[in-house]
């Protein structure tokens, strides 16, 4: 018996040296900040370990950015004082609730010593809950100031430090199947609709991609839509209908429905153009201002019309049955089109839940008109979203290649938010922000198309 523990205990060692080995320092990642309110203080008395007193805490909030809620009536802190030493010893302990009900036991221990005040909660979390990763970490504490009748507490989980390279998925080739046309095909149509842009009206179309088996007078069936927008110069055609040296986006999804990878969906291809025929009156400079407002006729114009005249999740053409139905959507798109998907998200998460932006960064400009670095892109992207009810209820899958322009601009700005946008949840087990690259992967539809093959299983789950 003692043989084998001994073999356990040395077992557990080398792993742990291992892992030692291959770590960098640790470093720290906000959690939450605790708003705790203190009852009056009252004394035990000099105890045989100390002089003892007692705060009650009667209340509060807390909020992260995984995380919010408020502080439970009934804690105390347990204040031991031992002026030998020159240090007071804290033990408090007591119980947050979340916003949506689940209650998490704490219990903070830690020393004040002169100017020193630093403390190690620990959290005990409900195992079937989505707060359960609070349980398996060490976290250090530290105050953030007092306020009336209470007092500011910091919450850093300890990690190891942030390798950003080793959590890029890579992109592997697709099968050669893949690139062929499926038995069972889908159809494509051409869709015109009334949009209202710059104060004037204009007619407008774009391309829907209709699954096999789509019936319109089914309509107990319901469909996803997903919103793809081309690049600049280009056109409605370009995911849909590319030349025959294209993988075509059609092969991707009638192969993936066919094989039970993917459920059906309505994909639409619109522009952020006043239409096809007028791409070459739109100049390059004021593509940006075109991508930046889309989304105002995507929610107002181009979702009410696709969506009502197809069997979709859509019910009713206001705001608010865009917003209720927003779980069913995605919007992505290339190049521009990504410039499009990432103002979307951070103009229009309330209509969109999915986000993918391929071979595209985010394009932030100062009041100068200077585009930003990705560290103030990033902390914009925060802010907006942190306006909004669905702060903590979107998904971003981003994805480009090594070779491409588009490249290295695109995973700064994946870094920058993992770095510096609290709200994106990076490498983690309930990641928001997933992040590919395609060796070799450069700037047309046809890799882009391949990309697409991987992240829509990824979405729209069978």
């Amino acid at each position: 018996m003692i043989k084998r523990l001994l073999t356990s205990i040395v077992a557990v060692l080398a792993v742990t040296s291992a892992c030692m080995a291959q770590n960098a320092d640790p470093e720290l990642e906000f959690v939450l900040e605790l708003k705790v309110k203190l009852g009056q203080a009252f004394g035990v008395g000099q105890t045989v370990h100390g002089n003892r007193f007692v705060i009650p805490i009667t209340g509060g909030t807390f909020e992260g950015p995984r995380i919010k809620g408020e502080v439970l009536n009934g804690g105390a802190d347990y204040q031991l004082q031992n002026m030998d030493k020159g240090r007071t010893d804290l033990e408090a302990i007591y119980c947050i609730r979340t916003d949506d009900g689940v209650s998490i036991h704490v219990r903070n221990t830690g020393i004040i010593a002169g100017n020193y005040f630093y403390c190690t909660p620990k959290f005990e979390a409900p195992l079937d809950s989505k707060y359960a990763w609070l349980n398996n970490a060490i976290y250090v504490c530290k105050p953030g100031g007092f306020m009336d009748g209470g007092i500011a507490l910091k919450v850093w989980k300890v990690r190891d430090a942030f390798n950003f390279e080793s959590t890029i998925q890579p992109i592997m080739p697709i099968p050669d199947a893949v690139r062929k046309p499926a038995a069972r095909q889908g159809k494509i149509e051409e869709f015109k609709y009334t949009a209202h842009k710059n104060g004037k009206t204009i007619q407008k179309h774009a391309r829907v991609y209709l699954p096999y088996g789509y019936k319109a007078k089914d309509k107990k069936t319901k469909y996803d839509v997903l919103y793809l927008m081309h690049g600049g110069g280009d056109k409605t055609t370009s995911f849909l209908t590319p030349p025959q040296d294209w993988l075509p986006l059609c092969n991707i999804l009638d192969n993936l429905i066919a094989e039970g990878k993917m459920r059906p969906i309505i994909v639409v291809t619109p522009t952020f153009y006043d239409d096809d025929e007028n791409i070459g009156a739109n100049r390059m400079e004021d593509a940006t201002a075109q991508t930046r407002n889309f989304h105002v006729e995507l929610q107002n114009d181009l979702i009410p019309a696709v969506e009502n005249a197809y069997n979709t999740y859509l019910e009713g053409k206001d705001s608010i049955a865009v917003t209720k139905s927003r779980d069913h959507r995605a919007y992505g798109g290339f190049s521009m089109g990504a410039l499009s998907t990432w103002y979307q998200l951070a103009y229009g998460v309330n209509a969109v839940k999915h986000f993918l932006p391929l071979s595209g960064d985010i394009w932030y400009f100062d009041e100068k008109g200077q585009k930003q670095e990705p560290k103030a892109a990033a902390e914009w992207m925060n802010e907006q979203l942190a306006k909004t009810p669905f702060a903590n209820d979107f998904e971003v899958y981003a994805y480009t290649g090594t070779d491409d322009v588009a490249g290295n601009p695109e995973k700064a700005t994946i870094e920058a938010l993992h770095k510096y946008a609290p709200l994106f949840r990076y490498a983690t087990s309930d990641a928001n922000l997933r992040f590919s690259m395609k060796q070799g992967g450069q700037h047309f539809y046809g890799h882009i198309n391949e990309y697409l093959y991987y992240a829509l299983p990824l979405i729209y789950k069978k």
